[in-house]
């Protein structure tokens, strides 16, 4: 083991478990620990958010995607850009007032509330998606650290899973969300500074971006089509493909939950979207070309890699100093933790808040409650540890296969009931089931995580049509569809439509203490935000 490598990243865990410290005294209540008592600044929140998305699947699955497929893998950064975009525009700030008014704690907090449903059906069917799919995220989180650890520290895959494991649960059981906010705030800087350097350093071996693509294009000319060398249909399924992540950014619980947890739903639009705009940008570029450079290091001879998923870890070691390279180290564990961290959180609220102190109706304290949670938390990290130890270990669809699942449960209800007032709890009910259920059977009977022509019957008919296409973003618009149409056929309680008129209506424009081009140089939401606080309505 090299020891520079490893001073490097016994730094990064002093910080780590400094923040762990200093945030125990901050969580107290269940509030608190689930969405920090709403007092969350904006410039926090924001780096959390990205920090929780980009999880190990932008430090190894997206540059071993870009390793194996080349120019054409820039169509799923081209994907997670808009759906970041998507969420400040369609989630963050309506959800924030809503949370605000419902004081919701969870997004299932939040749908039973503004569906108004009292059979606790959505509570039961959220409880489950997040169950089923987060843990299976956990699981491609807690994978990509073992790959990490077995790059740069020369132990087994298994190990470094264990490894990753035990420090991740150890700051998540003692900090709660203030630890997990404030680590992702320092993950997302290591993972930005990460992903600039390491690109620049492979330019600077390889000796330039006009030698690297000539010699990928020795290699394989296909890698540098910008979709894989297809035409015409296949090149648009090709691009779809790779792009499909846009949609499950709207129903990603550990996402969204951040934007549930800001001081004032306003900063979402403005700064919320320039400071994560920016911050994606870089850090999609940066991972893009980790691996599109890697591919043409390791055809150079430069550079030994046995996975390519394990690319910028490997490029770490053979391009920077060993302390250095402990630092980038500690970047990409970065990314596997501010992920796994969140989503370790919002199960245990699954389990904890919605199926046992809601659904089954256990009273307890505040304190006891926090309590059960930190034992849920540890809980699901056995439950993830297993199934990372004995799945398949190949993130890029690990991950898919559970931003699938989630994307399709929560997604389609979460955005509808923000902007549609006619939706209805039957229409959320009977979406939300069929989201679990079909993903479960489309991906683990099947398909697996993308559509294919080699399955059984008339399936593989239709899996020959979208080839390689991810079950979940054709289902995401199914389920909207099945939304609708029942939500049409039903009605909604009268109170609930005029409660969302109420927080959404247009605000006129003032012409007192502020002039009419102070009051339209905001956007919409900031004004109907602002007119909501100062009634006091959230």
């Amino acid at each position: 083991m090299n020891a520079g490598v490893l001073f490097g990243f016994l730094v990064y865990l002093a910080l780590l478990a400094y923040i762990g410290w200093w945030a125990n005294k901050y969580t107290k209540t269940e509030d608190q620990y689930f969405v920090g008592g709403r007092k969350v600044h904006v410039l926090a929140a924001t780096l959390s958010d990205k920090a929780s998305d980009f999880s190990g699947w932008l430090m190894l699955g997206y540059p071993g995607s870009a390793f194996k497929a080349g120019l054409g893998a820039f169509w799923a950064g081209i994907g997670c850009l808009f759906g970041t975009l998507a969420d400040y525009v369609l989630i963050g700030p309506r959800l924030r007032i809503y949370a605000g008014k419902f004081r919701a704690i969870t997004v299932p907090d939040y749908l039973e509330a503004r569906l108004k449903d009292n059979t606790k059906l959505i509570r039961i069917l959220s409880a489950l998606i997040i169950i089923i799919f987060m843990t299976a995220y956990v699981a491609a989180q807690f994978t990509a650290g073992g790959k990490t650890f077995a790059e740069g520290f020369g132990v087994s895959v298994n190990t470094g899973i264990l490894v990753t494991v035990i420090i991740l649960t150890a700051y998540v059981i003692t900090g709660g969300f203030f630890a997990v906010v404030w680590t992702d705030v320092v993950q997302a800087l290591f993972m930005l500074l990460t992903l600039i350097i390491v690109p620049f350093l492979a330019l600077a071996k390889i000796g330039g971006l006009d030698k690297a693509t000539d010699i990928i294009a020795s290699a394989d000319p296909t890698k540098l089509h910008p979709f894989g060398g297809a035409t015409g249909w296949a090149a648009i399924i090709f691009a779809i493909g790779y792009a499909s992540w846009v949609v499950g950014y709207l129903g990603q619980p550990h996402i969204v939950t951040r934007y549930m947890s800001v001081e004032d739903p306003r900063k979402l639009r403005r700064p919320g979207i320039f400071i994560s705009g920016i911050w994606t940008t870089i850090v999609l570029w940066g991972a893009f070309f980790a691996g599109f450079l890697g591919f043409a290091l390791y055809q150079a001879g430069m550079l030994n890699v046995s996975d390519p998923e394990r690319v910028i870890p490997a490029m770490a070691v053979e391009l920077m100093p060993s302390w250095i390279a402990g630092f980038v180290i500690a970047g990409i564990i970065s990314a596997v933790m501010s992920t796994a961290d969140s989503q370790l959180l919002v199960a245990s609220s699954a389990i904890a808040r919605d199926f046992y102190h809601k659904v089954l109706g256990k009273e307890v304290g505040k304190k006891q409650m926090v309590n059960i949670s930190r034992l849920v938390v540890f809980g699901v990290a056995l439950v993830g540890l297993w199934f990372a130890i004995s799945g398949p270990k190949v993130i890029y669809q690990m991950v898919a296969t559970a931003w699938g699942g989630l994307a399709v449960g929560f997604g389609p209800i979460l955005t509808l009931s923000l902007w549609w007032k006619r939706v209805t709890k039957e229409g959320g009910i009977v979406g939300m089931a069929y989201g679990l259920v079909s993903e479960v059977i489309f991906e683990a009977k099947i398909y697996g995580w993308a559509f294919t022509k080699d399955a059984p019957g008339i399936w593989g008919t239709i899996g020959g049509w979208f080839q390689d296409v991810p079950v979940f973003f054709i289902n995401f618009f199914i389920t909207l569809f099945i939304i609708i149409i029942v939500s049409l056929l039903t009605k909604p309680p009268e109170d609930v439509v005029k409660l969302h008129e109420e927080l959404f209506r247009k605000v006129p424009i003032e012409t007192g203490r502020k002039s009419i081009t102070e009051t339209r140089a905001k956007s919409q939401v900031e004004n109907v935000a602002e007119f909501i606080i100062a009634k006091g309505l959230a």
